[in-house]
């Protein structure tokens, strides 16, 4: 099965592999709040739709995340994501400091509440490769 294109813009494209479950996000830039929250919502609604369980976000090139959407992330995407059946997620490292350091904060403070597992990877070749280990101990 080919992979599904379902947003592609100067923001961010967000694909699908519904063989390997997995959703992907490859962000392109720095994301204002309102587009980051669409984006994100939009994205766990199609988790949700096509019931996948692994999540590949390449944030290399991500600028900064705000507070305020670090702290929604946390308080609101969480609780939905744990809903939505979400078992892995992959995050490729933002080449800046701030938006990784926001990254892992996030990772940091979900950890031991969430029934999935949160790695960060220097490149997407690993990232996949954790992904598809894992699909395999889920399978």
């Amino acid at each position: 099965m080919a992979v599904l294109t379902i947003r592609e813009d100067d923001l961010v494209t967000v694909s699908v592999d519904e063989e390997r479950s997995m959703i992907s996000t490859v962000w392109k830039g720095y994301v204002p709040s309102p587009d980051y929250r669409a984006i994100l919502l939009q994205t766990l609604n199609v988790v949700v739709e096509r019931r996948l369980v692994l999540w590949f976000s390449d944030s290399t090139r991500m600028g900064v995340i705000l507070h305020s959407d670090e702290k929604w992330s946390v308080e609101t995407l969480t609780p939905m994501l744990i809903k939505g059946g979400m078992r892995r997620v992959a995050v490729v490292r933002s080449l800046d400091f701030f938006s990784q350091t926001a990254a892992e904060r996030m990772a940091d403070s979900t950890a031991g509440k969430v029934p999935y597992k949160v790695e960060f990877f220097n490149s997407e070749v690993l990232a996949t490769n954790w992904l598809m280990q894992e699909l395999e101990i889920l399978a």
